[in-house]
């Protein structure tokens, strides 16, 4: 690990270049809006004052969440997201400060806009940039990683799964201690409390950070005996349960009454996140069947026109909680394919697809008026793609965990989709390829995820793949 003190220069020297960044893009915005609006570029002192302000406000916010451990998960977790945030609450805190204080009296609406967008391009280039540097400069070995021991406790299993990932990250593992199944009776205490002694005398003249113990479901007392020994020793004790190895990855440590808990999540479980999930669902669906309305129109005309049937089809699906929902298309087929009948996916060059029906699964018109469905609040924008319960239970027992996918709202578009994972799924392997994706979303769903998933929907070509 860094010095101490080398690692508190390098953390004020990029506080520091941050600032700088921040006040130049504040204080630009200003000039530019100025000439772009008035044709007049001109100084201002309160200006100049509320660009610092922002900058400093700014790097308190970030030293605050503790994002300048450079070495550390905060910086490489989400960095981009939480500078962002950082840098929204700096404004919102100078335009506090300003309405309290009567100072920002003549402060331009506009400026504050353009403000803000330049800014918070500024960090993201900023924090891009510095991501590449710092994690260049650390794998050529100029700041050595973080280093750690690893005991794996009597009787775990299943091991060499957490070391090969361990391995893949090129983790800094100075040593690794395998403690042999000890029968139980008298001796098997003392013996443990030898070779606990013995690390623990090893680690001290190690330089390492942390100690990550290893461990099963059946071994809880000898995993308490470790920890209290080796809490002697000034570094993080980190535990992992084996069996659990998986399901931590998304896990965080909460409150039940007044204990600690460790909680298993995924997907937007908080208040906060369900909110803000749920509202851009409801904006964004309104303002696009507002917006969208005159289509709807003129493609239920063409179904109408091309093949006689309803101008919808509807289709029992599963959604959130594997609650059965009826989702709504753009009927393409000349046939309600319907699960009670047979289900049967559509393929390339399918015979029941309508000319009208050909194009509209091209371009993913079909799907529009799931966005009815999104207001009603069976499904989101960004999701899982819900699919035929028939569909479902021909892979139920194949693939493991399938069913977690709908621990969210099934979506319009999703993680699968616009990584060319849409359209027939006839083999093991296509299925189990989507479903990883899907459960990575769910596992790793953040509001910034949605909106990356959404643009890509959009502009990326793989997304429009194997749509027929």
């Amino acid at each position: 690990m860094l010095a101490y003190g080398t690692q508190l220069f390098w953390t004020v020297v990029v506080a520091a270049l941050e600032m700088i960044v921040i006040v130049a893009c504040a204080y630009g915005a200003f000039h530019a809006y100025s000439a772009a609006a008035y044709g007049v570029i001109f100084f201002r002192s309160d200006y100049a004052l509320a660009s610092v302000a922002v900058g400093a406000l700014y790097v308190a916010l970030c030293i605050a969440d503790n994002q300048y451990d450079l070495l550390g998960p905060q910086w490489n977790e989400h960095s981009c997201s939480r500078g962002g945030a950082a840098l929204g609450l700096s404004f919102v805190a100078l335009l506090t400060i300003g309405y309290l204080t009567n100072s920002l009296g003549g402060y331009s609406r506009g400026t504050f806009l353009a403000q803000l967008l330049a800014t918070l391009l500024g960090q993201i280039a900023i924090r891009a940039g510095l991501r590449q540097v710092i994690d260049r400069v650390r794998w050529h070995g100029l700041w050595r990683r973080e280093s750690m021991v690893v005991l794996v406790m009597p009787g775990a299993r299943g091991v060499g799964h957490v070391r090969a990932r361990l391995a893949a990250r090129y983790e800094h593992i100075l040593r690794w201690y395998d403690f042999p199944s000890v029968p139980d009776g008298a001796g098997r205490s003392a013996s443990l409390e030898v070779q606990l002694s013995a690390i623990r005398r090893e680690c001290r003249v190690l330089p390492i950070d942390a100690v990550l113990i290893l461990f099963g479901s059946d071994n809880m007392e000898v995993v308490s005996n470790t920890v209290e020994t080796l809490s002697e020793l000034p570094v993080r004790i980190q535990l992992l349960p084996i069996e659990l190895a998986e399901l931590m990855r998304r896990s965080r440590v909460g409150n039940y009454g007044h204990l600690r808990v460790l909680e298993l999540f995924c997907g937007p479980c908080s208040l906060r996140d369900r909110f803000l999930k749920r509202a851009f669902d409801v904006v964004g669906a309104a303002a696009l069947l507002v917006f969208l309305w005159p289509l709807f129109i003129a493609v239920a005309a063409l179904i109408k026109l091309d093949t006689r049937g309803p101008v919808l089809f509807k289709q029992m699906r599963l959604g959130f909680n594997n609650e059965p929902i009826q989702v709504l298309k753009f009927r393409s087929m000349n046939c309600l394919d319907d699960a009670r009948e047979g289900f049967r996916q559509a393929v390339r060059n399918d015979p029941r697809v309508t000319r009208v029906g050909r194009v509209l699964r091209r371009t993913n018109i079909d799907e529009l008026p799931q966005l009815l469905n999104v207001l009603r609040g069976e499904m989101s924008l960004v999701g899982p793609r819900p699919h035929a319960v028939a569909h479902n239970h021909m892979f139920a027992d194949q693939i493991h965990r399938m069913f977690r996918r709908h621990n969210v709202k099934p979506g319009m578009t999703g993680w699968a989709q616009v990584n060319g994972l849409r359209g027939e799924t006839d083999t093991f392997e296509k299925m189990q390829k989507r479903i990883e994706h899907d459960l990575y979303y769910v596992d790793n769903w953040s509001f910034f995820f949605d909106l990356k998933i959404l643009v890509r929907t959009v502009i990326s070509k793989r997304a429009r793949i194997n749509a027929y």
